[in-house]
């Protein structure tokens, strides 16, 4: 009888083991900022500098301003898993595109938020001051691919960026359209997401993000 109880214990121990494996493996995220008030941290972003809510002039929602020469993380302690989609809106505000430095976003290995990124990990890289120059790649891999988007169209309203993430596989989407599909993660390396506002933006040039949508296993 008491090994019958400590069999079934057994089995209950790793039933629920297995359980919060699988739960902390899946991810169904959405974030619009919406429930903050202007002006406020949200409290799902970390960074090593400001983050802000704001409702930007002439657009729906509310969105998190990005300040130069900062990077911004989500406040999640757990790797993002081996397989996700990764959904955002990026919004541009300026005279012309031009008055924005690149700005990158991407995957690396920690969350720590010390310091300011450029080109971490698996990264996309928009080069706003050649209005059409996009960068994909992992340094630590020797990959780096040179595209083209048009982004002097997307100056004063939302691009909205689709990233899917498949093994060690990514996928880049730009307002659906696609630019890349290739190896760009190192095996077992952590996936927790960044994003950095450019070094230097000029005549008043604003960069805010919203409209966070994650889903995977």
């Amino acid at each position: 009888m008491k090994k019958l109880l400590f069999i079934t214990g057994l089995f209950i121990l790793f039933s629920s083991f297995s359980i919060f494996q699988a739960t902390a493996q899946t991810i169904n995220f959405t974030e619009d900022f919406s429930k903050y008030e202007i002006g406020a941290s949200p409290r799902c972003i970390k960074t090593n500098g400001a983050a802000t809510v704001a409702h930007p002039t002439g657009q729906q929602g509310k969105w998190l301003l990005l300040q130069d020469n900062i990077t911004y993380k989500l406040n999640r302690p757990v790797s993002l898993p081996k397989s996700f989609t990764f959904e955002f809106d990026i919004l541009a505000k300026a005279e012309q595109i031009k008055d924005m430095s690149p700005i990158s976003f991407g995957f690396v290995k920690d969350n720590a938020a010390r310091e300011y990124i450029s080109n971490g990990g698996a990264f996309v890289q928009l080069h706003y001051y050649d209005a059409d120059a996009v960068n994909i790649g992992n340094y630590d891999l020797k990959k780096e691919a040179n595209t083209k988007f048009d982004l002097s169209a997307t100056a004063n309203r939302p691009l909205h960026v689709k990233l899917v993430v498949s093994g060690n596989q990514m996928a880049v989407y730009l307002d659906d359209t696609k630019l890349a599909d290739t190896l760009l993660f190192q095996s077992q390396a952590g996936r927790y997401f960044y994003i950095s506002g450019p070094n230097q933006s000029e005549h008043g040039a604003k960069l805010f993000i919203s409209n966070f949508k994650i889903a995977g296993s």
